[in-house]
Protein backbone atom coordinates (compact mmCIF):
# COMPACT_ATOMS: atom_id res chain seq x y z
CA UNK A 1 0.00 0.00 0.00
CA UNK A 2 1.55 3.50 -1.46
CA UNK A 3 5.07 1.84 -1.66
CA UNK A 4 4.90 0.02 2.29
CA UNK A 5 5.22 -3.52 1.66
CA UNK A 6 2.82 -4.49 4.90
CA UNK A 7 3.46 -8.29 4.65
CA UNK A 8 6.81 -7.88 5.13
CA UNK A 9 6.22 -4.91 7.79
CA UNK A 10 3.87 -7.84 9.78
CA UNK A 11 6.53 -10.42 9.98
CA UNK A 12 8.85 -7.87 11.46
CA UNK A 13 6.46 -7.04 13.72
CA UNK A 14 5.73 -10.31 14.64
CA UNK A 15 9.30 -11.14 15.02
CA UNK A 16 9.82 -8.37 17.08
CA UNK A 17 6.93 -9.47 19.61
CA UNK A 18 8.58 -12.88 20.22
CA UNK A 19 12.24 -11.33 20.16
CA UNK A 20 12.90 -7.60 20.32
CA UNK A 21 16.47 -7.94 20.02
CA UNK A 22 15.63 -9.44 16.50
CA UNK A 23 15.23 -6.39 14.91
CA UNK A 24 18.09 -4.55 16.52
CA UNK A 25 20.31 -3.36 13.70
CA UNK A 26 23.95 -2.16 13.93
CA UNK A 27 24.84 0.49 11.97
CA UNK A 28 28.49 1.71 10.68
CA UNK A 29 30.17 3.30 8.02
CA UNK A 30 33.59 5.34 7.29
CA UNK A 31 33.88 8.71 5.75
CA UNK A 32 37.08 11.31 5.02
CA UNK A 33 38.22 14.15 4.85
CA UNK A 34 38.95 15.87 1.60
CA UNK A 35 42.13 17.41 1.80
CA UNK A 36 41.48 18.80 -2.25
CA UNK A 37 39.16 20.84 -3.89
CA UNK A 38 35.60 19.96 -3.96
CA UNK A 39 33.28 19.05 -0.80
CA UNK A 40 35.33 18.89 2.63
CA UNK A 41 33.82 15.08 3.94
CA UNK A 42 32.27 11.96 1.59
CA UNK A 43 31.26 9.16 3.06
CA UNK A 44 29.82 6.04 1.14
CA UNK A 45 26.42 4.30 3.10
CA UNK A 46 25.68 1.15 2.34
CA UNK A 47 22.29 0.23 1.86
CA UNK A 48 20.32 -3.22 2.61
CA UNK A 49 20.14 -4.25 -0.67
CA UNK A 50 24.40 -4.81 -1.23
CA UNK A 51 24.75 -1.18 -2.72
CA UNK A 52 25.94 2.14 -1.25
CA UNK A 53 25.07 5.60 -1.41
CA UNK A 54 27.36 7.95 -1.69
CA UNK A 55 27.22 11.28 0.95
CA UNK A 56 28.95 14.18 0.52
CA UNK A 57 28.85 17.28 2.96
CA UNK A 58 30.56 20.33 2.74
CA UNK A 59 30.22 23.42 4.69
CA UNK A 60 28.73 27.35 3.52
CA UNK A 61 31.54 29.73 2.17
CA UNK A 62 31.59 31.76 5.50
CA UNK A 63 32.41 29.00 7.60
CA UNK A 64 35.34 27.87 5.27
CA UNK A 65 34.04 25.86 2.63
CA UNK A 66 32.95 26.15 -1.19
CA UNK A 67 28.94 25.42 -0.57
CA UNK A 68 29.10 22.28 -3.07
CA UNK A 69 27.14 19.63 -1.21
CA UNK A 70 24.66 20.19 1.43
CA UNK A 71 25.91 21.28 5.04
CA UNK A 72 26.04 18.59 7.92
CA UNK A 73 23.04 19.88 9.30
CA UNK A 74 21.18 19.71 6.46
CA UNK A 75 21.46 15.82 6.28
CA UNK A 76 20.52 15.62 9.86
CA UNK A 77 17.62 17.64 9.38
CA UNK A 78 16.57 15.53 6.17
CA UNK A 79 17.61 11.96 7.70
CA UNK A 80 15.06 13.42 11.37
CA UNK A 81 12.30 14.72 8.36
CA UNK A 82 12.20 11.53 6.40
CA UNK A 83 12.55 8.87 9.19
CA UNK A 84 8.85 11.11 10.55
CA UNK A 85 7.50 11.01 6.94
CA UNK A 86 8.43 7.36 6.28
CA UNK A 87 7.19 6.28 9.95
CA UNK A 88 3.43 8.25 9.67
CA UNK A 89 3.60 6.51 5.97
CA UNK A 90 4.18 3.08 7.35
CA UNK A 91 1.30 3.66 9.86
CA UNK A 92 -0.95 5.03 7.86
CA UNK A 93 -0.64 1.34 5.75
CA UNK A 94 -0.92 -0.45 9.01
CA UNK A 95 -4.56 1.04 9.69
CA UNK A 96 -5.40 0.50 5.92
CA UNK A 97 -5.72 4.43 4.99
CA UNK A 98 -3.92 5.09 1.51
CA UNK A 99 -2.22 8.09 1.15
CA UNK A 100 -2.94 9.72 -2.32
CA UNK A 101 0.26 12.06 -1.35
CA UNK A 102 2.52 13.04 1.44
CA UNK A 103 5.00 16.09 1.70
CA UNK A 104 7.24 16.73 4.30
CA UNK A 105 8.78 20.05 5.48
CA UNK A 106 11.74 20.97 7.48
CA UNK A 107 12.33 24.19 9.35
CA UNK A 108 15.19 25.20 11.98
CA UNK A 109 16.98 28.45 12.68
CA UNK A 110 20.94 27.45 12.84
CA UNK A 111 22.99 30.13 15.25
CA UNK A 112 26.66 29.07 14.01
CA UNK A 113 28.33 31.33 16.87
CA UNK A 114 28.80 28.39 18.86
CA UNK A 115 30.76 26.15 16.18
CA UNK A 116 32.73 29.83 15.26
CA UNK A 117 33.69 29.78 19.15
CA UNK A 118 32.79 32.52 20.13
CA UNK A 119 29.61 32.11 22.36
CA UNK A 120 27.77 29.64 24.25
CA UNK A 121 24.64 29.87 21.84
CA UNK A 122 22.54 26.32 20.77
CA UNK A 123 23.54 25.68 17.00
CA UNK A 124 19.94 24.57 17.19
CA UNK A 125 16.86 25.55 19.44
CA UNK A 126 14.23 23.87 18.07
CA UNK A 127 13.32 21.93 14.75
CA UNK A 128 9.93 21.70 12.99
CA UNK A 129 8.59 18.49 10.89
CA UNK A 130 5.51 19.25 9.07
CA UNK A 131 3.93 16.59 7.10
CA UNK A 132 0.88 17.12 4.37
CA UNK A 133 -1.28 14.74 4.15
CA UNK A 134 -3.67 13.65 1.24
CA UNK A 135 -5.73 11.23 1.95
CA UNK A 136 -9.29 9.58 2.37
CA UNK A 137 -9.84 9.34 5.74
CA UNK A 138 -11.34 11.29 8.73
CA UNK A 139 -9.28 14.23 9.99
CA UNK A 140 -9.11 12.19 13.67
CA UNK A 141 -7.84 9.18 11.97
CA UNK A 142 -5.08 11.36 10.48
CA UNK A 143 -4.16 12.93 13.58
CA UNK A 144 -4.35 9.44 15.54
CA UNK A 145 -1.37 8.20 13.06
CA UNK A 146 0.19 11.05 13.71
CA UNK A 147 0.31 10.67 17.97
CA UNK A 148 1.87 7.17 16.91
CA UNK A 149 4.05 8.39 14.76
CA UNK A 150 5.17 10.95 16.77
CA UNK A 151 5.70 7.94 19.61
CA UNK A 152 7.50 5.23 17.09
CA UNK A 153 9.55 7.53 15.06
CA UNK A 154 13.10 6.84 15.54
CA UNK A 155 14.42 10.16 14.26
CA UNK A 156 11.82 11.80 16.81
CA UNK A 157 13.26 9.85 19.32
CA UNK A 158 16.78 10.64 18.52
CA UNK A 159 15.79 14.61 18.49
CA UNK A 160 14.18 14.82 21.46
CA UNK A 161 16.15 12.77 24.19
CA UNK A 162 19.51 12.63 24.85
CA UNK A 163 21.87 9.85 23.63
CA UNK A 164 24.89 8.58 25.11
CA UNK A 165 27.73 10.07 22.52
CA UNK A 166 31.45 8.83 22.79
CA UNK A 167 33.83 10.40 20.79
CA UNK A 168 37.38 8.73 19.92
CA UNK A 169 40.62 9.76 18.29
CA UNK A 170 43.05 7.91 16.95
CA UNK A 171 46.59 9.30 16.13
CA UNK A 172 48.67 7.81 13.24
CA UNK A 173 52.35 7.16 13.77
CA UNK A 174 53.73 9.65 11.37
CA UNK A 175 51.66 12.63 13.56
CA UNK A 176 53.14 11.59 16.50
Amino acid sequence: MHNVNIDALNKTIDKARQDPSAVAQQVSFDGEWNVADGPQFRATIPVPNGDAVTFEADFPPPMGGTGSAPNPLAYCFWGGLACYAMTYAQEAARQGIELRALRARAEARVDQSRALGVTDNAPVEQIDWQLDVDADAPAERLQEIKRIADEHCPGVYCVANPIDLHTHLNITADSA
